[in-house]
């Protein structure tokens, strides 16, 4: 069993969890938070994304790293239009896929906005390591907008909340066991934000990580086993597709 924490836009001094083995960042959160959570935490590896905030800790903008580990947020490394394979790092028996975006579906610059141009070159690059078998399945994918499927929110959702196309086509395609997202605070809305995507006999966790989740996960039956939020009992929409 591998135990994942996922964290977005809000900072706690307190989360009910002692341990992970992995720890993601889906965007704007501080370098200092990420830092408490890791020594909290004691995560065999630490990967992220940047949220549209995250600009703030960058005085020059060509420093920002889009790969490898950060100068900034130290011990984290960088997943933006990557994806990695846990297998070693874990030591486990089966390969564990992650891959991430990063930024909120909007104007602005990159890396902490994109358009849907921006997504269609993540597309290809994931398109081309499956078409040269260097991938086959996504376990994981961090985001910090949701993915633009159909029928997820109310329509007292901003169009740019309710995210790409072409990252909703992304989702389709490589259907993950779990889409961890954040950007939407549940604090400031009544609507449910975390869901169960069913397709062709399949089910996908598409999870709000505001300001956090915590999922075990059984890679080797590759099955979400439990799912904790900060509320007591984490609510889910069911969307069939």
């Amino acid at each position: 069993m591998i135990d994942i924490v996922a964290v977005s836009d809000e900072e706690r001094s307190y989360l009910n969890i002692k341990k992970c083995d992995i720890l993601l960042g889906c965007g704007d959160l501080s370098p200092g938070y990420l830092d408490f959570l890791m020594n909290k935490l004691k995560p065999k590896i630490s990967l992220m994304i940047y949220g549209n905030h995250d600009k703030k800790y960058f005085q020059n903008l060509f420093k920002v790293e889009l790969s490898d580990y950060s100068n900034t947020y130290k011990g984290l490394k960088i997943i933006h239009q990557d994806i990695i394979n846990l297998k070693e790092i874990l030591n486990i028996k089966k390969s564990l896929y992650i891959s991430g975006f990063s930024g909120a579906y909007s104007y602005g610059k990159k890396p902490f906005h994109f358009s849907e141009k921006d997504a269609k070159i993540f597309k290809r690059i994931l398109g081309r390591k499956k078409a040269f078998k260097l991938i086959k399945d996504i376990d994981i994918i961090i985001t910090h907008s949701p993915p633009g499927l159909e029928n997820l929110f109310e329509k007292n959702i901003s169009a740019f909340h309710k995210g790409s196309s072409i990252m909703a086509n992304i989702y389709m395609k490589y259907f993950p066991k779990i889409w961890f997202y954040g950007h939407i605070h549940p604090r400031y809305t009544d609507q449910i934000l975390n869901f169960r995507i069913h397709y062709k006999n399949k089910i996908s966790y598409l999870l709000n990580s505001v300001p956090y989740k915590y999922v075990r996960y059984d890679e080797e039956k590759k099955e979400v086993v439990e799912i904790i939020g900060e509320e007591k009992t984490v609510k889910f929409k069911d969307i069939f597709l």
